[in-house]
Protein backbone atom coordinates (compact mmCIF):
# COMPACT_ATOMS: atom_id res chain seq x y z
CA UNK A 1 0.00 0.00 0.00
CA UNK A 2 1.26 3.44 -0.87
CA UNK A 3 1.26 5.91 1.96
CA UNK A 4 -1.70 8.25 1.57
CA UNK A 5 0.31 11.32 2.54
CA UNK A 6 2.73 10.63 -0.30
CA UNK A 7 -0.12 10.25 -2.79
CA UNK A 8 -1.59 13.54 -1.61
CA UNK A 9 1.74 15.31 -2.05
CA UNK A 10 2.14 13.88 -5.57
CA UNK A 11 -1.37 14.99 -6.55
CA UNK A 12 -0.72 18.50 -5.23
CA UNK A 13 2.55 18.83 -7.11
CA UNK A 14 1.02 17.41 -10.31
CA UNK A 15 -1.85 19.91 -10.16
CA UNK A 16 0.50 22.85 -9.62
CA UNK A 17 2.81 21.70 -12.43
CA UNK A 18 -0.19 21.35 -14.75
CA UNK A 19 -1.34 24.90 -14.01
CA UNK A 20 2.15 26.26 -14.66
CA UNK A 21 2.28 24.35 -17.95
CA UNK A 22 -1.21 25.60 -18.85
CA UNK A 23 -0.06 29.20 -18.41
CA UNK A 24 2.70 28.82 -21.00
CA UNK A 25 1.38 26.21 -23.48
CA UNK A 26 -1.26 27.47 -25.90
CA UNK A 27 -2.38 23.95 -26.82
CA UNK A 28 -3.32 23.21 -23.21
CA UNK A 29 -5.24 26.48 -22.99
CA UNK A 30 -7.23 25.51 -26.07
CA UNK A 31 -7.96 21.94 -24.97
CA UNK A 32 -8.49 22.22 -21.23
CA UNK A 33 -10.05 24.84 -18.93
CA UNK A 34 -7.73 26.33 -16.33
CA UNK A 35 -9.95 25.27 -13.42
CA UNK A 36 -9.71 21.55 -14.15
CA UNK A 37 -6.56 20.85 -12.08
CA UNK A 38 -7.98 22.87 -9.20
CA UNK A 39 -11.13 20.76 -9.22
CA UNK A 40 -9.01 17.60 -9.17
CA UNK A 41 -6.92 19.02 -6.36
CA UNK A 42 -9.99 20.02 -4.34
CA UNK A 43 -11.60 16.62 -4.85
CA UNK A 44 -8.42 14.93 -3.69
CA UNK A 45 -8.20 17.10 -0.60
CA UNK A 46 -11.83 16.40 0.30
CA UNK A 47 -11.34 12.68 -0.22
CA UNK A 48 -8.33 12.64 2.09
CA UNK A 49 -10.11 14.67 4.76
CA UNK A 50 -13.31 12.60 4.74
CA UNK A 51 -11.52 9.29 4.51
CA UNK A 52 -9.08 10.32 7.21
CA UNK A 53 -11.93 11.10 9.60
CA UNK A 54 -13.35 7.60 9.15
CA UNK A 55 -10.07 5.82 9.71
CA UNK A 56 -9.37 4.54 13.25
CA UNK A 57 -6.80 6.53 15.09
CA UNK A 58 -3.50 4.87 15.72
CA UNK A 59 -2.82 4.15 19.38
CA UNK A 60 -0.38 6.58 20.86
CA UNK A 61 2.93 4.95 21.67
CA UNK A 62 4.62 5.94 24.85
CA UNK A 63 8.20 6.80 24.21
CA UNK A 64 10.60 5.43 26.79
CA UNK A 65 13.25 7.95 27.81
CA UNK A 66 16.91 6.89 27.68
CA UNK A 67 18.21 5.08 30.73
CA UNK A 68 21.58 4.24 32.26
CA UNK A 69 22.19 1.55 29.64
CA UNK A 70 22.22 4.31 26.99
CA UNK A 71 24.97 6.34 28.66
CA UNK A 72 27.59 4.99 26.26
CA UNK A 73 25.53 6.35 23.39
CA UNK A 74 25.73 9.87 24.71
CA UNK A 75 22.39 9.87 26.51
CA UNK A 76 23.13 11.14 29.99
CA UNK A 77 26.33 10.65 31.93
CA UNK A 78 27.67 8.26 34.54
CA UNK A 79 28.98 10.32 37.46
CA UNK A 80 31.03 9.18 40.43
CA UNK A 81 30.78 11.16 43.66
CA UNK A 82 30.76 10.52 47.38
CA UNK A 83 27.58 8.53 47.12
CA UNK A 84 29.03 6.25 44.47
CA UNK A 85 28.43 5.91 40.75
CA UNK A 86 25.09 6.99 39.44
CA UNK A 87 23.57 8.06 36.16
CA UNK A 88 22.65 11.70 35.45
CA UNK A 89 19.95 11.92 32.77
CA UNK A 90 20.40 14.33 29.86
CA UNK A 91 18.69 17.71 30.06
CA UNK A 92 15.19 17.67 28.58
CA UNK A 93 15.02 18.54 24.93
CA UNK A 94 13.40 21.86 24.24
CA UNK A 95 10.26 21.34 22.20
CA UNK A 96 10.40 23.25 18.95
CA UNK A 97 7.14 24.78 17.89
CA UNK A 98 5.72 22.88 14.99
CA UNK A 99 5.74 24.85 11.76
CA UNK A 100 3.49 22.65 9.66
CA UNK A 101 0.95 25.42 9.47
CA UNK A 102 3.54 27.62 7.76
CA UNK A 103 4.00 25.07 4.98
CA UNK A 104 0.27 24.60 4.66
CA UNK A 105 -0.33 28.35 4.52
CA UNK A 106 2.40 28.70 1.88
CA UNK A 107 0.81 25.89 -0.17
CA UNK A 108 -2.64 27.45 0.04
CA UNK A 109 -1.22 30.84 -0.93
CA UNK A 110 0.57 29.31 -3.94
CA UNK A 111 -2.66 27.64 -5.09
CA UNK A 112 -4.63 30.89 -4.71
CA UNK A 113 -2.01 32.89 -6.62
CA UNK A 114 -1.85 30.34 -9.44
CA UNK A 115 -5.64 30.18 -9.63
CA UNK A 116 -5.90 33.97 -9.88
CA UNK A 117 -3.13 34.12 -12.49
CA UNK A 118 -4.68 31.32 -14.55
CA UNK A 119 -8.12 32.91 -14.36
CA UNK A 120 -6.72 36.23 -15.47
CA UNK A 121 -4.83 34.61 -18.34
CA UNK A 122 -7.91 32.68 -19.37
CA UNK A 123 -10.05 35.82 -19.41
CA UNK A 124 -7.45 37.91 -21.20
CA UNK A 125 -6.00 35.65 -23.86
CA UNK A 126 -8.81 33.87 -25.70
CA UNK A 127 -11.27 34.87 -28.39
CA UNK A 128 -14.15 33.33 -26.43
CA UNK A 129 -13.38 35.66 -23.52
CA UNK A 130 -14.26 38.70 -25.64
CA UNK A 131 -17.85 39.86 -24.99
CA UNK A 132 -20.35 38.43 -27.45
CA UNK A 133 -21.43 41.82 -28.81
CA UNK A 134 -17.84 42.85 -29.39
CA UNK A 135 -17.08 39.58 -31.17
CA UNK A 136 -20.03 40.09 -33.49
CA UNK A 137 -18.85 43.59 -34.39
CA UNK A 138 -15.30 42.38 -35.00
CA UNK A 139 -16.48 39.57 -37.27
CA UNK A 140 -18.37 42.14 -39.34
CA UNK A 141 -15.20 44.16 -39.62
CA UNK A 142 -13.12 41.12 -40.58
CA UNK A 143 -15.70 40.26 -43.21
CA UNK A 144 -15.61 43.77 -44.61
CA UNK A 145 -11.83 43.71 -44.86
CA UNK A 146 -11.87 40.27 -46.49
CA UNK A 147 -14.44 41.46 -49.04
CA UNK A 148 -12.29 44.49 -49.81
CA UNK A 149 -9.25 42.31 -50.53
CA UNK A 150 -11.23 39.65 -52.41
CA UNK A 151 -13.06 42.35 -54.39
CA UNK A 152 -16.35 40.48 -53.99
CA UNK A 153 -18.97 39.91 -51.27
CA UNK A 154 -17.73 37.19 -48.91
CA UNK A 155 -18.50 35.76 -45.49
CA UNK A 156 -15.87 35.35 -42.80
CA UNK A 157 -16.31 33.60 -39.48
CA UNK A 158 -14.19 32.81 -36.44
CA UNK A 159 -14.16 29.05 -36.04
CA UNK A 160 -15.07 29.04 -32.34
CA UNK A 161 -15.87 25.32 -32.28
CA UNK A 162 -12.78 24.40 -34.32
CA UNK A 163 -14.98 22.61 -36.85
CA UNK A 164 -12.66 23.49 -39.75
CA UNK A 165 -9.36 24.70 -38.28
CA UNK A 166 -9.03 22.02 -35.57
CA UNK A 167 -8.01 22.70 -31.99
CA UNK A 168 -4.25 22.63 -31.59
CA UNK A 169 -3.59 22.18 -35.32
CA UNK A 170 -1.38 24.31 -37.55
CA UNK A 171 -4.35 25.38 -39.69
CA UNK A 172 -4.99 29.04 -38.93
CA UNK A 173 -7.54 29.57 -41.67
CA UNK A 174 -9.45 27.82 -44.42
CA UNK A 175 -11.39 29.22 -47.36
CA UNK A 176 -14.13 27.82 -49.58
CA UNK A 177 -14.03 30.08 -52.67
CA UNK A 178 -17.08 28.64 -54.40
CA UNK A 179 -19.19 29.18 -51.29
CA UNK A 180 -17.55 32.55 -50.66
CA UNK A 181 -16.85 31.76 -47.00
CA UNK A 182 -13.70 31.46 -44.90
CA UNK A 183 -12.99 30.45 -41.33
CA UNK A 184 -10.25 31.81 -39.07
CA UNK A 185 -8.75 30.10 -36.07
CA UNK A 186 -9.93 31.80 -32.84
CA UNK A 187 -6.34 32.72 -31.98
CA UNK A 188 -6.15 34.73 -35.22
CA UNK A 189 -9.39 36.52 -34.38
CA UNK A 190 -8.11 37.29 -30.90
CA UNK A 191 -4.82 38.68 -32.24
CA UNK A 192 -6.71 40.92 -34.67
CA UNK A 193 -9.00 42.06 -31.86
CA UNK A 194 -6.01 43.02 -29.70
CA UNK A 195 -4.55 44.94 -32.63
CA UNK A 196 -7.80 46.83 -33.20
CA UNK A 197 -8.57 47.40 -29.51
CA UNK A 198 -5.25 48.40 -27.98
CA UNK A 199 -2.73 48.62 -30.80
CA UNK A 200 -0.89 45.41 -29.89
CA UNK A 201 1.61 44.84 -32.70
CA UNK A 202 3.66 41.73 -32.13
CA UNK A 203 4.41 38.59 -34.10
CA UNK A 204 0.94 37.21 -33.43
CA UNK A 205 -0.68 40.29 -34.95
CA UNK A 206 1.62 40.21 -37.97
CA UNK A 207 0.76 36.58 -38.63
CA UNK A 208 -2.95 37.23 -38.09
CA UNK A 209 -2.95 40.03 -40.70
CA UNK A 210 -1.31 37.73 -43.23
CA UNK A 211 -3.75 34.89 -42.47
CA UNK A 212 -6.78 37.14 -42.95
CA UNK A 213 -5.37 38.49 -46.20
CA UNK A 214 -4.42 34.98 -47.35
CA UNK A 215 -7.93 33.59 -46.96
CA UNK A 216 -9.43 36.70 -48.56
CA UNK A 217 -7.21 36.28 -51.62
CA UNK A 218 -8.33 32.65 -51.87
CA UNK A 219 -11.93 33.89 -51.79
CA UNK A 220 -11.00 36.21 -54.62
CA UNK A 221 -10.21 33.21 -56.81
CA UNK A 222 -6.48 32.53 -56.42
CA UNK A 223 -5.86 28.86 -55.62
CA UNK A 224 -2.05 28.56 -55.72
CA UNK A 225 -0.84 28.64 -52.12
CA UNK A 226 2.60 30.13 -52.75
CA UNK A 227 1.21 32.92 -54.95
CA UNK A 228 -1.59 33.53 -52.45
CA UNK A 229 0.92 33.85 -49.64
CA UNK A 230 2.97 36.37 -51.61
CA UNK A 231 -0.07 38.48 -52.45
CA UNK A 232 -1.28 38.20 -48.84
CA UNK A 233 2.00 39.61 -47.51
CA UNK A 234 1.53 42.68 -49.71
CA UNK A 235 -2.17 43.06 -48.86
CA UNK A 236 -1.38 42.74 -45.13
CA UNK A 237 0.50 46.05 -45.05
CA UNK A 238 -2.46 48.34 -45.96
CA UNK A 239 -4.67 46.00 -43.92
CA UNK A 240 -2.51 46.71 -40.87
CA UNK A 241 -2.79 50.43 -41.55
CA UNK A 242 -6.57 50.15 -41.61
CA UNK A 243 -6.36 48.40 -38.25
CA UNK A 244 -4.59 51.43 -36.80
CA UNK A 245 -0.89 50.86 -37.44
CA UNK A 246 1.35 53.48 -38.96
CA UNK A 247 2.61 52.57 -42.41
CA UNK A 248 6.19 52.19 -41.18
CA UNK A 249 5.09 49.94 -38.33
CA UNK A 250 2.91 47.84 -40.62
CA UNK A 251 5.75 47.42 -43.13
CA UNK A 252 8.18 46.47 -40.38
CA UNK A 253 5.73 43.96 -38.94
CA UNK A 254 4.99 42.29 -42.28
CA UNK A 255 8.66 42.42 -43.35
CA UNK A 256 9.43 40.07 -40.45
CA UNK A 257 6.70 37.72 -41.68
CA UNK A 258 8.22 37.86 -45.17
CA UNK A 259 11.70 37.01 -43.83
CA UNK A 260 10.30 34.09 -41.84
CA UNK A 261 8.66 32.65 -44.92
CA UNK A 262 11.81 33.03 -46.97
CA UNK A 263 13.66 31.04 -44.30
CA UNK A 264 10.92 28.38 -44.08
CA UNK A 265 12.25 24.90 -44.81
CA UNK A 266 9.35 22.78 -43.58
CA UNK A 267 8.33 19.97 -45.94
CA UNK A 268 4.76 20.22 -44.62
CA UNK A 269 4.54 23.85 -45.75
CA UNK A 270 6.32 23.29 -49.06
CA UNK A 271 3.17 24.24 -50.97
CA UNK A 272 3.23 27.63 -49.25
CA UNK A 273 6.81 28.40 -50.26
CA UNK A 274 7.15 31.84 -51.83
CA UNK A 275 7.91 31.80 -55.58
CA UNK A 276 11.17 33.31 -56.79
CA UNK A 277 9.14 36.13 -58.35
CA UNK A 278 7.89 37.15 -54.89
CA UNK A 279 10.38 40.00 -54.47
CA UNK A 280 10.77 43.69 -55.02
CA UNK A 281 10.29 44.28 -58.76
CA UNK A 282 9.34 40.64 -59.37
CA UNK A 283 6.37 39.47 -61.38
CA UNK A 284 4.25 39.20 -58.23
CA UNK A 285 5.11 42.68 -56.97
CA UNK A 286 1.79 44.53 -57.12
CA UNK A 287 3.42 47.93 -56.91
CA UNK A 288 6.74 47.71 -58.74
CA UNK A 289 9.00 50.71 -58.63
CA UNK A 290 7.83 52.07 -55.27
CA UNK A 291 10.90 50.75 -53.44
CA UNK A 292 8.86 48.79 -50.91
CA UNK A 293 8.30 45.09 -50.60
CA UNK A 294 6.18 43.53 -49.38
Amino acid sequence: MIERGRVQLVVRLAALVFVLAWLFVDALQEWLPFWLPFVVLLATELEFVLRGRNEPRRPARRRAPPGPEDADLGFGELVEDEEGIHWVPPPPRAERPRSRWLFRAAGVLAVVVLFALAARTDRAATWQAVPKEERAGLVERFTSEAARIAERPVTLRCDEQYDFTGAGSDTLGIAFPQAGIAYLDPSVCRALRDLAANGAAGELQGEALVVLAHEAIHLGGERREGVTECLALQAAVPLGVRFGLSESKARSLIARQYDQRLAERSVIRAAYALPLTCRDGGALDRSPGDGHFP
